[in-house]
């Protein structure tokens, strides 16, 4: 049985997406990954505003990845529906590293306001093939 593993992140694009070369590439096997910025609004001890941000990488597979690569840009505020996936990897020192990334399977984003007060529209992307799943993602993705 497996247990629950669903994340809803809502941030802002710190970068354009990138395509990721894996280091065991399969036929018709593709990543791309960028990073999600979420702010945290919240009156500390002392009764001061303050702001906690957080980092987190996301991860598309497939034609999901391909439509992020074509569609999302930095800045572009976006809502990521996925799972979490623990990532290992050795970096160039050879230390074992490891990370949580969300593998994405739905995302909505909306294209930043225009000038002069146009509406900015909401575009939904699906994995209608969980490509994720059906494609076996390897354990090491990449190295740097």
């Amino acid at each position: 049985m497996n247990h629950l593993n669903s994340i809803l992140l809502e941030g802002v694009l710190v970068d354009d997406p990138k395509q990721i070369a894996l280091a065991d590439p399969r036929e018709g096997v593709r990543l791309v990954k960028f990073d999600v910025a979420s702010d945290r609004f919240y009156v500390d001890r002392e009764g001061n505003k303050a702001v906690e941000t957080v980092f987190i990488p996301v991860q598309c597979w497939g034609m999901l990845g391909d439509r992020c690569l074509e569609k999302l840009r930095k800045g572009m505020t976006c809502r990521t529906v996925g799972r979490l996936r623990l990532c290992r990897w050795v970096a160039g020192d050879g230390s074992s590293r490891k990370a949580i990334e969300i593998v994405a399977n739905h995302l909505e984003f909306r294209n930043p306001k225009r000038p002069g007060g146009g509406k900015s529209g909401t575009e939904v992307l699906e994995d209608t093939e969980n490509d994720g799943d059906r494609m076996g993602e390897p354990e090491v993705l990449y190295t740097f």
